[in-house]
């Protein structure tokens, strides 16, 4: 199955090589101070880079919209030192430039000094998330657990997801260093805490549309 396929069917899709070894190193270096994570990478010019190369890939020319702007990037870094649970959810937050008055926006908050909303579900069905791993990652080091096909559902909350989750079952999603993980922002996932001692390194990178309604910019626009 192509991978443009398995997204629109199933809401995620791994591929095995994205970012080259030497890269990758490279990226380790940049990131060694940056603790557990922070959502403002993608201020720095090492990162803005490596989505520029993302979107200039081969295998991303089906994948993102026309035009795709990197939104976001979020450093992930869980260890048994920094160890944590996420519960089932889908992500329906995303950065903009300043507040805007409409009702088909809601949930606006503040996180790192950037603004965040819930913008419409149109929005978040344009939207691809690009999660590059840093290091192998399977269930015992935190790998996400993805309900397939929910993505399709819309805006689900805490007691439909569960119930999507038991009648559709959930599936563990391994990558491999320099991998990447696509996946659609309204898809049910969840992960473990890390059970062995290797790290979990992850770039969460989001990518949108050009242009978002509701008079919505992207904070880097």
């Amino acid at each position: 199955m192509r991978y443009s396929e398995q997204l629109e069917a199933e809401g995620y899709a791994v591929i095995p090589e994205l970012v080259d070894a030497h890269h990758i190193r490279d990226i380790c270096e940049f990131i060694c101070d940056e603790g557990v994570g922070t959502r403002r990478l993608i201020d720095m010019p090492w990162c803005a880079e490596l989505a520029e190369r993302i979107v200039r890939d081969e295998q991303m020319s089906e994948l993102l919209p026309e035009g795709a702007v990197a939104a976001q990037c979020t450093l992930f870094n869980k260890t048994i030192a920094a160890n944590w649970l996420v519960p089932l959810h889908q992500d329906l937050s995303i950065p903009v430039a300043e507040r805007v008055d409409t009702a088909r926006c809601s949930g606006w908050s503040e996180k790192e000094g950037e603004l965040f909303v819930q913008p419409p579900v149109q929005v978040l069905e344009q939207v691809l998330t690009v999660r590059v791993h840093l290091d192998d990652c399977d269930e015992r080091n935190g790998a996400l657990r993805v309900v397939p096909g929910s993505h399709l559902l819309g805006r689900l909350d805490a007691a439909r997801g569960r119930l999507e989750r038991d009648r559709r079952g959930s599936v563990s999603v391994n990558v491999k260093r320099g991998g990447a993980m696509l996946m659609r922002p309204l898809l049910l996932h969840a992960s473990s805490k890390v059970s062995v001692d290797n790290p979990r390194r992850v770039l969460h990178f989001l990518f949108g549309p050009k242009k978002l309604p509701e008079g919505l910019r992207w904070r880097l626009t």
